[in-house]
């Protein structure tokens, strides 16, 4: 399905619809954002970022460098109009084994010359998986590592500070999954569960409440993004072999009371998802990560170029 085009001139000069598929290298395809018409995609393997220009079939640039230092995996990201921000987290490669977590660091980029403006040390321990904004500016990163934890950062003084944990999170398991900002409060994957953290009006974190969803569903979310009211997110199946990875969305009744319904089936290792909209027509775009051959529960080799996928929406 194409939508319509909305708006726009009779004269104006007509976009192609994206690709389904677009190519993305050589390396693991972590997580996806979107500013205007133009796509940013994280490399797992070298701490790289490549630029995707969607209103022009996809041309692809490097926006950020490989890394040359030992935080060479690229690992969530988020635009910050406000502030003309690209946000990037990196980690030193990480096996899912707690007794090897180490501090990552986010980073500030600027969208218009690429060039790193801001830089924050994580906690130790702290592999930061994802990373959103709030309406204050205050910046959250949710932990994938041991400790199960978000952490806050405050670009107006540089504090780096644990906001949220829980007795309720398992330590030394898979942390923090997917974790998106819905204009109140963050929602946060984590045990096969979605959590809702409200922000008290002094910033600091409301006692997180589980999510209740219709048929009480298991949520192994990795990429998450929130879009019209609700969250779309990537169910990575890296721990089986084969396309068995979904993208979903869920749809609240109120902040903690929600139903989900399936987006697209029988993905290859989904990790980052976002949408877009480019010439007059809404996408959905996945990455499809093959996380599976990096982790050893897919057999034979990985076959480059990987994708994202592009589904209209």
């Amino acid at each position: 399905m194409v939508l319509a085009a909305c708006g726009g001139s009779d004269d104006a000069t007509p976009v192609a619809p994206v690709p389904s598929t677009l190519d993305v290298g050589g390396g693991i395809p972590e997580d996806v954002v979107v500013n205007g018409s133009v796509a940013y995609v994280s490399n797992l393997n070298d701490g790289s970022v490549l630029k995707l220009d969607l209103a022009n079939g996809g041309a692809s640039s490097t926006f950020i460098a490989p890394a040359t230092d030992a935080l060479s995996s690229a690992w969530g990201l988020r635009v910050v109009p406000a502030q003309n921000w690209l946000l990037s987290l990196k980690n030193v490669p990480y096996d899912f084994n707690p007794t090897h977590a180490q501090a990552g660091r986010l980073s500030a980029f600027d969208l218009t010359s690429g060039g790193k403006v801001r830089s924050w040390a994580l906690p130790a321990q702290t592999v930061g998986n994802s990373v959103d904004v709030d309406k204050d500016g205050n910046l959250y990163v949710g932990d994938i590592g041991p400790q199960t934890r978000i952490v806050k950062i405050n670009p107006a003084n540089d504090s780096v500070t644990v906001w949220a944990t829980d007795p309720r999170w398992v330590l030394n398991g898979f942390g923090i999954g997917g974790m998106v900002y819905d204009g109140t409060g963050i929602y946060a994957a984590h045990n096969n569960k979605l959590w809702f953290i409200g922000i008290n009006a002094d910033g600091s974190a409301a006692t997180p409440a589980q999510v209740s969803i219709e048929g009480d569903p298991v949520i192994f979310a990795d990429g998450m993004t929130w879009v019209d009211g609700g969250i779309y997110y990537a169910e990575n199946d890296l721990m089986v072999p084969g396309a068995h990875g979904s993208v979903f969305r869920i749809a609240f009744t109120d902040k903690t009371t929600a139903r989900r319904t399936v987006v697209q089936e029988n993905l290859f290792d989904p990790s980052g998802v976002t949408t877009a909209s480019v010439g007059g027509r809404n996408y959905l775009l996945v990455n499809e990560s093959r996380l599976g051959y990096a982790f050893g529960t897919e057999t034979g080799q990985a076959t480059p170029p990987y994708h994202l996928q592009v589904f209209a929406r």
